[in-house]
């Protein structure tokens, strides 16, 4: 059975969240002015339901069942007298959804509830950044949108955990707690969910999602030339339209959609809105005030910033175009640089591989047997000591027993010999014999040398 709902920051988050993306497909016909009181309706309307289904506290009541009625009657007849009519589909199935989720947050008193319900707000906010009117204005709204579905996810979790403590006796929480506990789960999560949209592939940073295949404008910060977007151009024309001209219908809905395709430009322009830009959105018919005066505020600020940086920006842009020119002027060498940059890579990589490959093992043993026994090509003393043992445990590398970095030579000895035990007294007598003139006081004379060198060639017998 789903858990019981009685935190109230969950219901504040479900609340936030349902009224945000009822207000991105809202905020779609701004320019017939009636923003204002759709939102407070909506606000008003899915306020009272969720206050029903708090004071629940988290098990559903036969009064709860009975207004929930009382509310799918209203949705009924708003469906039938005025979304239908007014919209058409499928433009007032989304009105009617939110209706109907009205309706059922009179008995949210369940975890899954709560998530049934973020999904329909989920559901018509997708529907509202796919629409061809959906600009970069409706950010504003779809940005607080993600901050309250995490919100409200976090403070469910929170507060179950909080809860299980609780119960179990190990703890008391308190309301402040739950409330920082809160705040900074959810700016985690939207911190690392930023660094991950940076960190993923786009073909412009501030795009929000592939151009192509998309008919709307959201997520591109730029309008097209004819200033379509929410509530912009030709969009009295088109959909929305049918608001303003009395016509209903889904006739007239495909009608429009189909016309404001024809005006609406496919050509992407990249990068943020410049302050006439932004501007111009402020200006549109509907546009609400405190959207309108941030919209200018940033347009201000963006000037400011870019006259501050026009200087700079200068002198980024001339060293650029010198760095540009000394290229130019010096291209062959630089080529001929490159060449052999990679060239030495290309070395670098080819002779890590022998390295490490059981063929540049081989080859080197047996360079080791030409130059040590056939040429008699070693250093005097110890050193030529140190010569030969080396040459034997390169031999024992062919033999797919290297020596750790840790291992002295009897440590080495001990476990190179344990299932070769046919190397053991030639591998023993050229350990001591480097022991003693590696360590001790003896010195490697000319007939001790030929000595190890006799033991190592009896040894490469029979290893290679």
């Amino acid at each position: 059975m789903s858990p019981g709902l009685t935190y109230t920051p969950a219901y504040l988050g479900l609340f936030a969240s349902l009224l945000l993306a009822m207000a991105c497909n809202v905020f779609l016909d701004i320019q017939y002015g009636s923003f204002t009181f759709e939102m407070v309706f909506w606000g008003i309307f899915l306020g009272w339901t969720l206050l029903i289904g708090w004071r629940q506290q988290g098990e559903a009541s036969d009064a709860g069942r009975h207004k929930q009625k009382i509310v799918l009657f209203i949705a009924i007849i708003l469906s039938l007298l005025f979304f239908i009519p007014k919209w058409g589909f499928p433009r007032a199935g989304v009105y009617m959804l939110f209706a109907l989720q009205a309706a059922q947050n009179c008995i949210t008193t369940s975890r899954r509830q709560l998530h049934f319900g973020l999904l329909v707000s989920a559901v018509g906010v997708m529907f509202a950044a796919s629409h061809f009117r959906a600009d970069w204005t409706m950010l504003f709204y779809l940005v607080p949108y993600i901050v309250a579905v995490v919100f409200a996810l976090v403070a469910e979790q929170i507060s179950r955990r909080a809860d299980d403590i609780a119960r179990s006796g190990l703890a008391l929480s308190t309301g402040a707690g739950q409330g920082l506990a809160i705040v900074s789960a959810t700016a985690i999560i939207l911190v690392l969910a930023g660094i991950l949209y940076l960190a993923t592939p786009q073909i412009s940073w501030p795009y929000l999602e592939w151009r192509y295949g998309q008919p709307t404008n959201l997520g591109f910060l730029h309008d097209d030339a004819s200033g379509n977007g929410s509530g912009g151009g030709s969009g009295g024309n088109s959909a929305g339209g049918s608001a303003g001209n009395g016509q209903t219908g889904q006739g007239g809905q495909a009608q429009g959609e189909g016309n404001s395709g024809q005006s609406y430009s496919t050509s992407p322009t990249r990068g943020w809105p410049t302050p006439s830009e932004m501007r111009e959105a402020a200006r549109r018919p509907g546009m609400p005030q405190w959207q309108a005066d941030a919209i200018m505020q940033m347009a201000d600020l963006d000037e400011a910033i870019g006259e501050m940086l026009a200087p700079i920006k200068q002198q980024l842009e001339n060293l650029l175009n010198k760095a540009k020119a000394w290229m130019q002027t010096h291209r062959d060498e630089l080529l001929a640089a490159l060449m052999a940059l990679i060239m030495i890579i290309l070395l670098l990589i080819i002779a890590y591989i022998l390295r490490e490959a059981r063929a540049a093992t081989w080859l080197r043993t047996r360079y080791d047997y030409l130059t040590l026994v056939l040429l008699r090509r070693h250093d005097p003393g110890g050193r030529g000591a140190r010569q030969i043992y080396r040459a034997m445990e390169r031999l024992f590398i062919l033999l797919d027993h290297p020596r750790a970095p840790a291992a002295n030579t009897r440590e080495f000895l001990r476990e190179a010999t344990y299932y070769r035990e046919q190397l053991l007294p030639e591998a023993s007598e050229l350990t001591r014999l480097f022991e003693e003139y590696r360590y001790g006081p003896e010195h490697a004379d000319a007939a001790r040398l030929e000595r190890m060198l006799a033991l190592y060639r009896a040894l490469y017998a029979k290893a290679a």
